[in-house]
């Protein structure tokens, strides 16, 4: 299969994932008693984003790997995209889908290693995981009030795993631009009087979208 074949085969399957995720996120299961009477939120964007989210995944991942890699990536990117639309919703990361997909996650990648005969590729997953996880958790403690929360903790440590796994490289840049994003989104919400200084606010896509922009621009760029 080429490179340009299995990119679309990614988009076309993104695209019907993207959908299975929408119909089930439309109920809004995930809400808790408290939160039923929330306003509902758009969530329709979720389908052309997880398309070309995917598309773009296995393009990235793809060359010079064996097909579990970008496979995994990819399946891994509707996990982060349905944890991005619950955050937007309700400002949390729920632990349901949150604390199975470290075991699964260290599985899947201890796979992608055998098959790629680089199992120190594995360990370096770990040991980013375990980095980010602490860097994040620290930062917590230090400033409470900063717009984090433990659940953002928690999915530190997951894309430490899946960025670990690629580089260090990964993790240092996807990690620099998150807080980079996040401030600027941040200003932004100040500016326009959506969220105040003590305020929490969605930090999880600002997470996801650097983790996933750094996998496609470091291969974009040939690094």
């Amino acid at each position: 299969m080429t490179l340009t074949t299995g990119a679309l085969l990614a988009t076309a399957s993104g695209a019907l994932a993207g959908a299975v995720i929408l119909a089930n996120l439309r109920g809004r299961p995930y809400r808790r008693a408290e939160e039923i009477d929330l306003p509902s939120g758009f969530v329709a964007w979720i389908v052309p984003v997880t398309a070309l989210v995917s598309g773009l995944v296995w393009w990235a991942t793809a060359p010079g790997s064996p097909a579990i890699v970008p496979v995994a990536y990819v399946a891994c990117s509707w996990v982060l995209l349905v944890l991005t639309a619950i955050d937007l919703d309700v400002h949390r990361l729920p632990d349901a889908i949150q604390l199975p997909a470290y075991p699964g996650l260290v599985v899947l990648l201890g796979a992608c290693s055998l098959a790629s005969h680089d199992l120190g590729a594995l360990v370096r997953a770990v040991l980013a995981g375990t980095a980010l996880f602490t860097v994040f958790f620290v930062l917590l403690l230090i400033a409470p009030s900063g717009g984090m929360g433990f659940g953002d903790v928690k999915l530190a440590g997951l894309l430490g795993l899946l960025l670990g796994w690629l580089s260090w490289r990964h993790v240092t840049i996807a990690a620099l631009g998150t807080f980079i994003l996040g401030g600027i989104v941040a200003v932004g919400l100040l500016m326009t009087k959506r969220a105040d200084r003590s305020g929490e606010f969605a930090y999880g896509p600002v997470m996801v979208t650097s983790a996933l922009a750094t996998i496609i621009w470091l291969a974009a760029v040939g690094t």
